[in-house]
């Protein structure tokens, strides 16, 4: 009875992870650093000291231990004939994987920290 209760309270959550990577859209760092209440560039720092991101120009890339595992795809913006800018944008899979990496390390999105202040 306590595992069938146990399932129950994990299926929206476990529905939640599924609809959200099968999700194909990219996401600014800025939108999901709003999750955590911070701005893009406090995020970008934070992953930067977790070694998980480096900047090379204006640009962040990913430590060679994460680029092939699906987390970010570049997009290019072209400005005009002679111009362009590369941005790194974050993949539901990236997403998740901040979120894994974050939680690890202490720091939970607002809208668990609200719950969790609640409970407390």
């Amino acid at each position: 009875a306590v595992q069938k209760q146990q399932l129950a309270e994990m299926q929206p959550k476990a529905s939640y992870y599924d609809v959200v990577l099968q999700n194909k859209s990219l996401l600014t760092v800025t939108q999901i650093a709003k999750d955590y209440g911070m701005s893009g560039m406090a995020l970008n720092k934070l992953l930067h000291e977790l070694g998980v991101q480096y900047k090379k120009s204006d640009t962040w890339f990913l430590y060679s231990k994460y680029q092939s595992c699906g987390y970010t795809q570049t997009t290019t913006h072209v400005i005009d004939d002679e111009t362009s800018k590369i941005n790194t944008k974050w993949t539901q899979k990236g997403r998740l994987f901040i979120y894994d990496l974050l939680k690890a390390n202490g720091t939970l999105p607002m809208i668990e920290r609200e719950e969790t202040e609640e409970t407390a």
